[in-house]
């Protein structure tokens, strides 16, 4: 926030600062840092005892969409992992969709067809990487072996130690186990976004 430890502790002690209504300024710059926890800018402006502004009510939830691919095929390699970009959802989307932290949150693209017809070829999907169990089914993106990423639906096995990797393309990709000691899981896919 740019404001010194003494600074900011005027705003909560109750002897110097008797719980009155925040300034707009501080509350804007609260606001900034508070947003990458998930608060939005809104409730902070409520301590200020004012009509929310209206620039501030219309704040966005933004999530960082990432230049690396899944593949809904054989497998993607994958050289470089940054942030190119943010993709923008309206206030309080985020949280009726999950409860996990923003900073858990990344978007990534899908290629390929094995996947079809619930990802299709340039789909996005957003994953939750504090979701890294797989003994609930589910749509994860895994590293199966090296650097490569695949979206895949997991689901139980026959035998204890493996999960069944499982193409929703099932007529030309067929499912096939693995141990879970052959698996890095990178996170669960909560949300799709594509062409129409």
């Amino acid at each position: 926030m740019g404001k010194s430890s003494s600074g900011y502790s005027h705003y909560e002690s109750p002897d110097r600062f008797k719980g009155g209504p925040l300034p707009v300024a501080f509350a804007r710059e609260l606001a900034a840092a508070l947003a990458p926890e998930g608060i939005p800018a809104g409730d902070v402006f409520r301590l200020t005892g004012l009509p929310i502004p209206v620039a501030e009510q219309t704040v966005a939830d933004l999530v960082n969409v990432y230049d690396v691919q899944a593949s809904a095929g054989n497998g993607v390699v994958v050289h470089d992992e940054q942030a190119v970009a943010q993709l923008a959802f309206p206030p309080g989307y985020l949280a009726r969709l999950t409860s996990a932290n923003p900073r858990d949150l990344k978007i990534i693209s899908v290629k390929g067809d094995s996947m079809l017809p619930t990802l299709a070829d340039d789909d996005v999907v957003m994953l939750d990487i504090s979701k890294r169990d797989l003994s609930y089914d589910g749509l994860f993106v895994i590293r199966d072996g090296g650097d490569a990423l695949l979206v895949k639906r997991i689901g139980r096995a026959s035998q204890r130690g493996f999960v069944t990797i499982i193409s929703d393309n099932r007529n030309v990709y067929p499912s096939v186990e693995k141990s879970l000691q052959d698996i890095e899981v990178v996170g669960r896919v909560i949300w799709r976004g594509g062409k129409v």
